[in-house]
């Protein structure tokens, strides 16, 4: 089905994924002769949000209608992203950026999958803060805040 809410919501973030990614572009040159710039980041990210948009529409294109069921509650996931995206924020800089980031991720993932191998979820959330720190340290020279100051 071409117009279904899953569907305008995803026409929807890729109308907004190239309007950011053409926001980006305007930055100037991703790399320079010394190396990345500024701009690289913002441009991966906007390419990135297209290429896997992209794959998310012609999968819901190529798939059978799903018959919802009925004794199902709604999980009311996006609001949840919203609020925790909002915790996220406020314990930014008085916890610093690897509690917050750590809490933030692990919550994200709780959300969009079962409440079940927490310590793997936990492992995989540490990871992906860590890297993130490492790139964004060592890469764009960015001093994160940290708890113990």
């Amino acid at each position: 089905m071409l117009l279904n809410r899953q569907m305008v919501f995803l026409y929807v973030t890729l109308a907004v994924s190239v309007g950011y990614l053409v926001t980006a572009l305007s930055l100037g040159a991703p790399i320079a002769e010394n190396g990345l710039t500024p701009a690289f980041f913002p441009i991966l990210v906007g390419g990135a949000a297209i290429v896997f948009c992209s794959i998310l529409i012609v999968q819901a294109l190529r798939a059978e209608p799903e018959v919802a069921p009925v004794d199902e509650m709604p999980r009311y996931t996006h609001v949840w992203v919203v609020v925790a995206i909002f915790f996220y924020i406020v314990a930014f800089k008085p916890l610093g950026y690897f509690l917050s980031s750590g809490l933030f991720v692990f919550a994200l993932i709780l959300l969009f999958s079962k409440f079940e191998k927490l310590v793997l979820k936990a492992i995989i959330s540490a990871a992906i803060v860590g890297v993130a720190f490492v790139m964004f340290q060592q890469l764009f020279g960015v001093r994160l805040p940290t708890l113990w100051g």
